[in-house]
């Protein structure tokens, strides 16, 4: 590693990638989800996303977008708070690994953005939330 990386620097690290990648995923697109959710269930307006699911091919289109919203939202929410941090990146992967499949196949101009979450999603399944995370703090708490 760098001289002089302590583990303090690191969990200041992977304070940072979380924030960033929770509060990106929630500001571009799960705060947006949530408000045409709403309005599809509630309201029953139409909602392009579900055609788009339809589109990539998953049986039961509704129900996947229904998933993927929320998923998006509040599994962005979990990220930014650090709990659940494994299964919220897991579950936020597997979506942004999907948008990457469908971009790719329409010939790659929209993958970047959905491709630098992947890669930030699988660092923080793999690494967990960093000691400034909900769930370090239940792990100390537990401890006692």
């Amino acid at each position: 590693m760098f001289d002089g990386m302590t583990k303090e620097g690191r969990d200041y690290g992977w304070l940072f990638l979380r924030l960033a990648t929770g509060g990106m995923i929630f500001g571009l697109h799960g705060w947006a989800r949530l408000f045409k959710l709403y309005n599809y269930l509630v309201l029953r307006q139409p909602w392009t996303f579900v055609g788009l699911v339809q589109r990539i091919g998953f049986p039961m289109p509704a129900v996947f977008a229904v998933m993927s919203a929320l998923v998006e939202a509040f599994g962005a929410i979990l990220l930014i708070l650090g709990l659940g941090t494994r299964w919220a990146a897991v579950l936020l992967a597997i979506n942004m690994a999907v948008a990457v499949g469908f971009e790719l196949s329409k010939g790659g101009g929209g993958a970047e953005l959905p491709g630098v979450y992947l890669v930030s999603l699988v660092a923080l399944a793999i690494g967990g939330g960093g000691d400034y995370s909900l769930d370090a703090r239940r792990r100390r708490v537990r401890r006692w």
